[in-house]
C-alpha cells in the first residue's frame, strides 16, 4: 500500500512589525481607491468643488475684499481655498469608515490576521490621493484666473505641507467615522468643528480686518497657521515687510512652516492613537 504523507503545516505569515502593517495598509488603500473609482459622483464633486469656490471668491467677493497691501487677491486666495478643499475632502474618510462599519465590513476585517491600523490607515492613504487630485484641479483653475506663485519650489513645498495636514485631519474624521452610528451623522458631527475653523481663519480675508476679540483665535488656530505657511511659501520674497506684518502677523516662512508641522504631527499622533484604541474596542 502507498503510504500517505503527513499534510504540510500551514504557511506561517508574518503578523507583526512595520512591514506587515505597511503591506496591509496598502492593500486596504488599493481597495478604497477602486471603490472610489466606482463612485463617479464622488470624483466629480472632488473636481467641481474647488473650481466653484475659486470662481466664486475670485469674481464675486474678490472685488469687495481689500486690505491686502498691494498683493493680488487671487495669490492670497488660492492657499486658503486649498486648505478648505483638503479639509472638506478629508471628510470622505469618516463617511466611508462609518459606512463600512454599518455594513459589517469592519467586523469581517477584525476576524482576519491583519494590522489593526490598516483599516483606517488604508482609508487615509486613499483619501490623500483624492486630496492630491483636488489640489491639482484647484491649482489649474487658479492659474487660469491669474494665480502666479513666486517659485515652483515654494508651490511644491506648500502642496506637500497641505497634503500632510489633510492626512492628519483625515485621522480625526476616521475617529468620528468609527464612533458615530451612521454616515449621515458624520457630517452632523464634523460641520460644527470644520466650519468655524475654516471661515474664522486667514483663508479668505486678513485676520487684521476681523474684530479684536476674534483675532487671537483666528491667528493661532491650526487652519490659519497652515494657510499662512503655505501662503508664505507661495508668495516667497515678493511679500514686503509691511505685507508680511499685515497678512502673516510678521512671521517668517520658517517659523510658520515649523508651527504648521508641529500642529500636523500633534493632530496626526493624537487622532492616530485614538483611532487605534477605538478600533480595538469596537464590539466590546
Amino acid at each position: 500500500m502507498t503510504q500517505l504523507s503527513a499534510p504540510l503545516p500551514p504557511l506561517a505569515l508574518p503578523t507583526g512589525g512595520a512591514w506587515w502593517a505597511l503591506r496591509d495598509t496598502m492593500a486596504m488603500a488599493g481597495r478604497n481607491v477602486r471603490r472610489l473609482m466606482r463612485q463617479p459622483e464622488m470624483v466629480m464633486f472632488n473636481i467641481v468643488s474647488p473650481i466653484m469656490f475659486v470662481l466664486l471668491f475670485r469674481y464675486v467677493f474678490g472685488g469687495a475684499i481689500s486690505g491686502l497691501n498691494g498683493i493680488n487677491y487671487v495669490n492670497y486666495l488660492i492657499p486658503g481655498i486649498a486648505v478648505q478643499t483638503v479639509l472638506f475632502s478629508a471628510g470622505v474618510t469618516g463617511f466611508a469608515l462609518s459606512d463600512d462599519l454599518q455594513k459589517g465590513f469592519v467586523n469581517r476585517l477584525r476576524s482576519l490576521p491583519m494590522s489593526r491600523s490598516a483599516v483606517f490607515g488604508g482609508r487615509v492613504v486613499a483619501d490623500t490621493l483624492n486630496n492630491a487630485i483636488g489640489l491639482l484641479v484647484l491649482l489649474a483653475t487658479g492659474f487660469v484666473v491669474g494665480f502666479r506663485p513666486a517659485s515652483v519650489s515654494g508651490l511644491i513645498l506648500a502642496g506637500l505641507l497641505l497634503l500632510l495636514f489633510a492626512l492628519a485631519v483625515s485621522l480625526g474624521y476616521a475617529l468620528i467615522g468609527l464612533t458615530v452610528r451612521s454616515p449621515d451623522a458624520v457630517n452632523a458631527a464634523t460641520f460644527p468643528i470644520i466650519f468655524p475653523l475654516t471661515f474664522a481663519s486667514s483663508a479668505f480675508v486678513p485676520v487684521a480686518t476681523m474684530p479684536g476679540w476674534l483675532q487671537g483665535f483666528a491667528t493661532h488656530q491650526p487652519v490659519s497657521v497652515v494657510i499662512n505657511a503655505a501662503r508664505s511659501l507661495i508668495l516667497g520674497d515678493t511679500a514686503t515687510g509691511a505685507q508680511r506684518e499685515m497678512l502673516l502677523a510678521g512671521s517668517t516662512t520658517g517659523s510658520l512652516v515649523w508651527q504648521s508641522l508641529a500642529w500636523t504631527v500633534g493632530i496626526g499622533l493624537l487622532f492616530g492613537l485614538l483611532c487605534t484604541r477605538k478600533y480595538r474596542n469596537i464590539g466590546r
